[in-house]
């Protein structure tokens, strides 16, 4: 993409911008967009969205190297295993559950092996047997464990979970409604006064509809689904049972904007261009703790806690001690 091009995005304001005013701009960057990838390759999208699909995706990438940036990797792990840490880190006692180990087969951005190991289970899953088993050749320390399995249909009994850290796998689904049939087994396998941290593409950032439209003309390594309003995740939530107790938005930088910057500043080689892009993109992390946070965050993110049963008749409580005789 050529700096002109690029110029469109900055022209937003969010002072005085409206639904017209980002339709319009929306269609002026889709023009841009497709006359500069007209004539890239599309990549062909299989018909589902299973273990054969994923498997087909590892060993195509595995030829080569991986899409993300190894500084853009590192700012998403942090991201992630910021949000879980501020979100009350590991639990003392109890099994921890990964879904999707994508990152962890394949990219600079794993982040299952960092963290704090605290003597219980860690175990991380994925649909693909392949991502499963390159995740596990990675992780030589073995911090955890590691499992093929469907979110949609998970082979865990009833409350096996003390927490489960789901970054960015909801939002694959060719179908949207596995979006609820997921959370529902999610819901299930967390144990009473469990905690699900989740995180999806956020539908509400401002250059979201070009990842979507990237997506469907096959030009990305994967499939995308549907992105989501934090609105939308926790109607989600609370169909499955679970209580949003907090919401965010995370990874702050215009959506594709920063892969194109950084390849950019790459291919030229100049250590103090690439520098500067650099600490722009960290400096736009502080989009986080303004009201424009789910205007400019990549991902939105919601903990929700299963609630416990009370025996005493009071109905239900988030946290046992809030049960009264």
């Amino acid at each position: 993409m050529r700096p002109s091009e690029i110029e469109w995005y900055w022209y937003i304001k969010f002072h005085d911008m409206n639904e017209t005013h980002l339709k319009m701009v929306q269609i002026k960057i889709l023009t841009k967009i497709f006359k500069t990838f007209s004539g890239t390759k599309k990549r062909s999208v299989p018909p589902t969205d299973g273990p054969a699909y994923w498997n087909h995706v590892a060993r195509h990438m595995g030829l080569k190297s991986h899409y993300l940036d190894p500084f853009l990797g590192e700012m998403k792990r942090q991201a992630h295993l910021s949000l879980v840490q501020r979100w009350g880190g590991l639990p003392v006692t109890g099994r921890v559950l990964k879904t999707d180990l994508f990152e962890e087969a394949m990219g600079p951005d794993a982040l299952l092996t960092d963290l704090p190991n605290y003597g219980g289970m860690i175990l991380g899953m994925d649909v693909s047997a392949a991502i499963a088993i390159q995740a596990r050749r990675r992780d030589a320390d073995l911090h955890a464990y590691y499992v093929a399995a469907d979110v949609r249909r998970l082979p865990f009994a009833n409350g096996t979970f003390s927490l489960i850290i789901s970054t960015s796998t909801l939002d694959h689904f060719r179908d949207p409604s596995d979006l609820n049939r997921s959370l529902r087994q999610l819901a299930r396998v967390l144990e009473p006064g469990g905690q699900l941290i989740v995180t999806l593409d956020n539908r509400q950032n401002l250059l979201d509809f070009l990842l979507r439209f990237i997506s469907r003309m096959g030009w990305l390594p994967y499939y995308t689904g549907r992105s989501y309003k934090v609105d939308e995740l926790c109607a989600e939530l609370e169909t499955v049972g679970l209580v949003v107790k907090d919401t965010t938005a995370i990874l702050h930088n215009p959506r594709l904007m920063a892969v194109v910057a950084v390849s950019f500043t790459n291919k030229l080689r100049c250590r103090v261009l690439t520098t500067l892009v650099h600490r722009a993109l960290v400096a736009f992390q502080k989009m986080g703790k303004t009201r424009w946070r789910y205007r400019t965050g990549s991902f939105v993110a919601a903990r929700a806690v299963r609630p416990v049963m009370c025996v005493n008749g009071c109905g239900t409580a988030l946290d046992p001690t809030e049960c009264v005789a």
